[in-house]
């Protein structure tokens, strides 16, 4: 007996093991266990999931072994990476008589997908013979996009009675599709797939999680698995299974508390039937917990879930109650963090905020975040999906949906934050600059925000992380501290848009409210308020201003704010004025380069400065800087000096610089007003050309420099910017550069040059030595001699010679120059010998000479002076 029992038991069981089908290609093949026949060599396993893998058009199938039909469940994942139609779609055969799928057979299948627009459902089909007949289309469409990944569940009772389930998402959230009772055919041998498909679609079919087996009666209960609170009015409710229609719509199984009562609607979405919304006529107060209370909700099995509640709150963030706090634009070389992109978030209200349905917006991309929770107090890391994985050990992190690899640029973007109603609530328009640390802003560092209590203010309030690891994702910055905001805003200049629109451009961000209303400014020279004015949000760092009538040439106006314009912290304004007027085109020399760094100090910047020395308002927008080919004679390595309006008036100086904090911060200069950020052309430290052009290439200055136009004795040349000593004197000529004082720094960016020197013009026909004693110390204070000249006319040259009080030779200094009709020639104190001259009495003897004429000659004394030792 014991024998027979066990040969019995053994024989069950073999039976149901070959009746049963369940294949995910884990083991990766599809040979064994089970096994699949028919076109084996058109498909393969790829990352444990089955691929077509056919070149060209045609129809493939595969079948394996399957008895089971009554009181059977078939379950299946399929991946279509088009949208099907007649010439592209798959068979799935439920059942069949015959393994061949491509021949005649007796059996079902499911069909997904025809031609049209309305047809991306799943239709159910019977076959007999050649002979096929459709019996069911189903209720939704499911595959309407190019990559659809599908999730089918069918069943068949013992009646015939055959049920259909879709998750159009991929996963366990199956929703039916309808339902047919057929029993034509009774029994099955095989159960496979068959592939139809053009030539662009021949790897496009992808199949896993296949699963054949008896009915499992569902008896677990719905329950709910989430809560959200989208509006003052609206409670969303997430149920972990589809549910009764009637059930979830049924206003009285839902009660809140305090006086709200049950809902006026509970609308269950037909697409996500597991969800439900409740909208209520008494909105919740913002801050108050409540309670609701949940029950007599069946799922789709009858199952009663058991009476649930949970407290909750209405809590609608407002602007800033998130912040960005954290950005790892450039990860790479690691330093101690997955190498990927991140930015963190923080929440400074007192409540947890869910981020679902909100923005984020990086330059003008938007990418729509999933639920994530950012809890009172505390941080929340946005990546990519794959990056969140790994930098989950660090913090709290999330993947966002189509977030880019590389979305955050290494320079610097916009990065706004938005909530579901596309309110904003925070920004930050961040910049390498902001690292203050040139080796870190190279890579693997990120930038943290020092104070997260400070709103607005940008470079004063980044820096680099100082952790070993190369930043902080979800957790507290390293350089946190105490930084308030308290320097007051300026409106930095006026810009020119049209004769009746002007733009202005303000330190900081600036409260909106006043900002907007024409009432806030005015124009000086009767033009008084503007008509309208436009903002630029979210920064609100720029207004332009409509006139209501147009501006003059040749008239120079101010705009006035005459409101109480504050910061995002409160401070008022403490410079309320700018100038603006129309603009004219430079001509030749209108601006001139009037200083120039080429060889920066170490971690320094290089810069180039210049003077409006004409009558003119001019725009550097329309201007650039560039090199030349000096053999083809064009101009390369264009920039750009302004994107915006910049308007330079006479006597004005201005800066161009990568980076202006860098030179600031190296020089005696704090008048930030004068300085541009922009790319510089290329520029060695030994020599170059630097040319300033309008926008169609017409050369306004130029400038050929070489490291031997610094003062001789200097031992090293790094750090120290070459100065123009006289903006009316010729760029070209050497003697009109000068190496800045040791006393600025050896630099002056901004302010009027250390070694300028005024123009002296003598009498027609005479020569003049100013000063009677210079200093060649290059303290910045008389550290040339000038020899100002006025021929009277135009051809003469000049043979210029300094003797010493005993009549020795002592410099040489020019041989047959060519001379103006007048002009300034000087001398450093430099002798023949490259040495210093001692201090005391030179003459100067000047030869002027016309070829086959007259010569005149002149004999002038000096004084080299100095600091007794």
């Amino acid at each position: 007996m014991r024998r027979f029992t066990l040969l019995l038991l053994s024989v069950i069981f073999t039976l149901n093991t070959y009746s049963q089908v369940f294949d995910n290609f884990s083991d990766g093949n599809f040979t064994l266990n089970p096994t699949w026949s028919g076109d084996v060599q058109k498909f393969i396993i790829e990352e444990q999931v089955l691929r077509l893998n056919d070149n060209q058009a045609g129809n493939s199938f595969l079948a394996t072994p399957n008895q089971l039909l009554v009181n059977t469940n078939w379950e299946f994942w399929v991946r279509l990476a088009f949208t099907p139609s007649n010439n592209n779609h798959p068979r799935i055969y439920l059942a069949s008589d015959n393994p061949t799928l491509s021949g005649p057979l007796n059996g079902y299948f499911i069909r997904i997908g025809k031609d049209g627009t309305d047809n991306k459902r799943i239709y159910f089909f019977r076959q007999t013979g050649n002979t096929i007949t459709e019996i069911m289309a189903g209720s939704q469409n499911i595959a309407t996009t190019t990559n659809n990944r599908i999730r089918i569940r069918v069943t068949r009772n013992e009646v015939g009675r055959w049920e259909f389930f879709a998750d159009p998402a991929g996963g366990q959230l199956l929703v039916p599709q309808g339902n047919v009772t057929d029993n034509q055919h009774t029994s099955t041998q095989w159960f496979g797939f068959h592939c139809f498909y053009t030539v662009s679609n021949a790897t496009n079919f992808y199949f896993d999680d296949f699963s054949i087996g008896q009915i499992v009666k569902d008896e677990t209960p719905p329950h709910v698995t989430d809560l959200l609170v989208p509006t003052a009015n609206t409670i969303e409710l997430i149920f972990s299974e589809a549910i009764n229609a009637n059930d979830a719509q049924n206003i009285a199984n839902y009660s809140v508390n305090g006086a709200i009562g049950n809902p006026v609607s509970a609308i269950r979405s037909p697409q996500q039937p597991n969800r439900v919304v409740l909208s209520f006529s008494q909105p919740f107060t913002q801050g108050q917990t409540y309670n609701l209370a949940v029950s007599g909700i069946r799922d789709l099995a009858d199952n009663l879930m058991e009476p649930w509640s949970r407290a909750f709150y209405w809590f609608q963030p407002g602007k800033f109650d998130v912040v960005f706090s954290e950005i790892m634009a450039n990860p790479n070389p690691s330093i101690g963090l997955p190498v990927h992109e991140y930015v963190e978030l923080y929440n400074r209200s007192p409540f947890d905020i869910n981020l679902q349905g909100w923005t984020l917006q990086h330059g003008s991309t938007q990418r729509i975040l999933p639920k994530a929770i950012i809890p009172a107090g505390g941080y929340r890391v946005l990546a990519t999906e794959t990056a969140a994985t790994l930098l989950a050990p660090f913090g709290n992190a999330t993947g966002v949906p189509g977030l880019s690899a590389t979305a955050l640029t290494n320079a610097g973007t916009l990065l706004q934050l938005w909530d579901q109603n596309m309110e904003l609530i925070a920004w930050v328009n961040y910049s390498y600059q902001w690292y203050k640390n040139a080796s870190k802003a190279n890579g693997g560092w990120s930038l943290e925000k020092i104070d997260l209590s400070n709103l607005c203010e940008e470079t004063t309030n980044w820096r680099a992380s100082i952790d070993t690891r190369g930043g902080t994702p979800g957790s507290i910055n390293s350089i946190a501290d105490a930084n308030p905001d308290i320097k007051p805003p300026l409106l930095l200049r006026a810009g020119f848009e049209s004769p009746t629109v002007v733009s202005l451009f303000f330190s900081e961000s600036i409260d909106p409210i006043l900002q907007g209303l024409s009432g806030s400014y005015s124009i000086s020279n009767g033009i008084g308020n503007p008509t309208s004015v436009t903002m630029f949000p979210p920064e609100h760092k720029r207004v332009n201003l409509v006139l209501g009538q147009p501006l003059l040439p040749g008239v120079a106006y101010t705009v006035t704010i005459t409101a109480n314009f504050a910061d995002c912290a409160g401070n008022a304004f403490s410079k309320n004025t700018a100038r603006v007027g129309l603009p004219e085109a430079a001509d030749s020399l209108d601006l001139v380069i009037n200083e120039i760094l080429f060889n920066p100090p170490e971690l320094g910047e290089r810069y180039v400065e210049l003077f409006n020395r004409s009558t003119k308002v001019i725009d550097l927008q329309n201007l650039i800087l560039a090199s030349m080919d000096t053999i083809e004679r064009v101009l390369t390595g264009v920039r750009e000096i302004s994107s915006s309006s910049r308007l330079l008036f006479p006597a004005e100086y201005v800066v161009i610089t990568p980076n202006p904090n860098v030179v600031i911060g190296q020089f005696p200069t704090n008048d930030s007003e004068t300085f541009i950020t922009a790319t510089l052309s290329a520029m060695t430290n030994s020599s170059g050309i630097v040319v300033l052009a309008g926008n169609g290439h017409n050369i306004i200055d130029r400038l050929i420099y070489v490291q031997t136009m610094h003062y001789p004795l200097l031992t090293d040349r790094k750090g120290i910017s070459l100065e123009r000593l006289n903006p009316e004197r010729p760029t070209y000529d050497k003697a009109n550069w000068h190496s800045a004082s040791k006393s600025v720094g050896f630099g002056t960016p901004g302010l009027r040059n250390s070694q300028f020197t005024p123009n002296i013009t003598p009498l027609s026909g005479t020569v003049e030595l100013y000063p009677r004693i210079f200093s060649p110390d290059n303290d910045g204070f008389d550290d040339v001699l000038n020899i100002s000249y006025k021929t009277g006319r135009n051809g003469f040259s000049a043979n210029i010679t300094v003797y010493d009080s005993r009549g020795r030779l002592v410099r040489t200094l020019y041989r047959s120059e060519l001379l103006a009709s007048e002009g300034i020639l000087t001398w450093d104190g430099i002798t023949n010998d490259y040495q210093k001259a001692d201090m005391g009495i030179y003459i100067v003897f000047i030869e002027m000479f016309e070829p086959g004429g007259s010569v005149e000659t002149f004999k002038k004394t000096a004084v080299l002076g100095g600091k007794l030792p």
